[in-house]
């Protein structure tokens, strides 16, 4: 009898662990890029879900989500992270990543069709959620906005030393695919690209390697102009930098859509999917739109007028005016072409 008491609490101790295993097993935790992109996905989709759910969603901001993946690909950390197209085609060719039905998430039928990453099985690789587009960046302080109303104008020698230029790892997939289409290629006809990436390159006075450097480069006036993404530029003019401005050029920008991976053999499958189905809503994608620039694929979602105000047109303006090409193919090109952009780059001295 005296140790019964000893006994009720060792099985009290033991439930209260079983309970908060249990609540730890529900948890999601996700990779993002830093520079802002983690506490906007906080805000936008992480503390509603969480309150919503009960489930704990902790963002984890990476230098690139791919490299995580990759590197933990035998045991994944992540339930969940952020990718761009090209790189969640390369990661599901390469076995890293799992792949659902779209009839796993409702919300989807809301997002064009063209906007959806599915391997050729047919089924989806990730969760569409928004997109940001690829144009260039001018500070309107050393030039006018209207100097650059064509990619072709990267080339003109009269910014020699006075432009920058993203890594091969994304110039190759970014800027190769934009350049391309403005010479009257595209993604499979690149030649004519690939020469006005040279002359880019010979323009450039370096090359940045984070969105913090690029940020610098410009707000300073150490370069004039570069291709650059976005969502750096809206977040500069929210702060209060006006003199640097997005151009769209005349033959369109690049259609950036973005989506949610999941690692092959993540755990807590059934909390990553209520996580995966929530961000395909269009309510979290509104909210991201307003904090960060990042524009919905969920056609229900709308606009505030503060948002609608920065972009300063319609949304569906907007979409027309940018390219969205095969991802699936960039992906199987990706590493040649990251071989070929090093060498159009060494051989223009740009570092």
């Amino acid at each position: 009898m005296k140790r019964l008491p000893f006994f009720r609490w060792s099985v009290a101790l033991a439930a209260m662990s079983t309970m908060v295993s249990a609540v730890q097993a529900q948890d999601v935790t996700m990779a993002t890029w830093g520079g802002g992109v983690g506490t906007a996905w906080r805000t936008a989709f992480a503390e509603p879900f969480s309150k919503e759910s009960g489930i704990n969603v902790k963002i984890v901001e990476v230098p690139t989500p791919e490299a995580q993946i990759r590197a933990q690909k035998d045991d994944p950390k992540f339930n969940a992270a952020i990718s761009s197209l090209f790189e969640a085609a390369q990661m599901y060719a390469d076995g890293l990543l799992e792949d659902f039905s779209i009839d796993d998430f409702p919300a989807l039928k809301n997002v064009p069709e063209k906007y959806l990453l599915k391997a050729s099985n047919g089924r989806l690789i990730g969760v569409s959620t928004y997109f940001a587009y690829y144009g260039i960046a001018v500070n309107t302080e050393l030039a006018k906005a209207s100097e650059f109303e064509s990619w072709k104008n990267l080339g003109n020698p009269k910014w020699k030393n006075k432009l920058s230029i993203t890594r091969p790892i994304y110039s190759s997939a970014y800027d190769l695919t934009i350049f391309s289409v403005a010479e009257g290629g595209s993604e499979k006809d690149i030649d004519k690209g690939l020469e006005l990436l040279k002359k880019l390159a010979d323009n450039a006075l370096a090359m940045y390697s984070s969105m913090a450097q690029m940020n610098q480069l410009l707000q300073r006036g150490e370069v004039t102009a570069a291709p650059y993404y976005s969502t750096r530029v809206w977040q500069m003019r929210k702060d209060g930098m006006n003199s640097i401005e997005m151009v769209i050029p005349k033959e369109g920008a690049l259609m950036l859509p973005y989506l949610v991976v999941v690692p092959k053999n993540a755990k807590n499958r059934d909390s990553y999917m209520k996580w995966l189905n929530y961000v395909a809503e269009a309510a979290g994608q509104e909210r991201i739109a307003d904090i960060a620039g990042y524009f919905p694929l969920n056609n229900q979602a709308k606009l505030s007028k503060e948002a609608q105000d920065m972009l300063g047109q319609p949304l569906e303006e907007l979409r027309k005016n940018l390219y969205q090409p095969d991802w699936n193919y960039i992906a199987e090109k990706r590493r040649e072409r990251i071989e070929l952009v090093e060498k159009t780059m060494a051989s223009a001295g740009t570092k």
